[in-house]
This record gives structure tokens, C-alpha cells and sequence, in this order.
């Protein structure tokens, strides 16, 4: 018979290697999104930086980028919802690379 120590470690294990695949899975999925919404080209100049608590940022390599993809921000936001409700994201925010060069 299992400790309940032992159960409650089992658990929180499982639910912390969930969501570390949820995080991995989430920074490779941004080519697909774009491509979903139509915007494929975007992919090669924008990525997935970081997740900062509920907010995802989107680095893009140019301002015209930033503003293709804030077209599409609505449909990229349900996207990643559909995708990882257990990330409980509510907002993008798309900024300008600092390494342009």
C-alpha cells in the first residue's frame, strides 16, 4: 500500500511534467499557427520568446511583421487557448527584435 506522501509526489510529478511538455510543445508550434491563420511567411520572421505569466510574447524581426501578426491576433490567441488551456494564456504582445543585425 502506497504512503499518501508517495501519492501526493506521484501527482505533483505528473502535473509538473505536464506542463513542462505543454511549455516545450508551446514554443514549437508557432510555425503552425501561422500557417493556420495564413500568415505562414510570418513564421520565419517572428517567434514564440517567452511566456510571461498569462501573457505570450511574440518577438518579430520587423515592424511590418508586428503589424501582419496583430491582424491575426485574435484567431493566434484562440489557437494557443484550443491548444494549451491548462497554460491559462489571455493576451499577446508582440515586440520588436533588438537583434535586427
Amino acid at each position: 500500500m502506497k504512503r499518501a506522501g508517495d501519492l501526493l509526489s506521484s501527482y505533483f510529478d505528473e502535473r509538473f511534467m505536464k506542463k513542462a511538455e505543454n511549455y516545450g510543445d508551446l514554443f514549437s508550434c508557432w510555425e503552425v499557427l501561422t500557417k493556420e491563420n495564413h500568415i505562414a511567411a510570418a513564421a520565419a520572421h517572428s517567434r514564440i520568446k517567452e511566456l510571461e505569466g498569462a501573457l505570450l510574447l511574440i518577438e518579430a524581426d520587423h515592424p511590418g511583421w508586428i503589424q501582419i501578426l496583430q491582424t491575426k491576433q485574435r484567431e493566434l490567441l484562440k489557437g494557443i487557448i484550443r491548444r494549451f488551456p491548462d497554460l491559462t494564456i489571455t493576451g499577446i504582445s508582440f515586440y520588436l527584435s533588438r537583434d535586427r543585425g
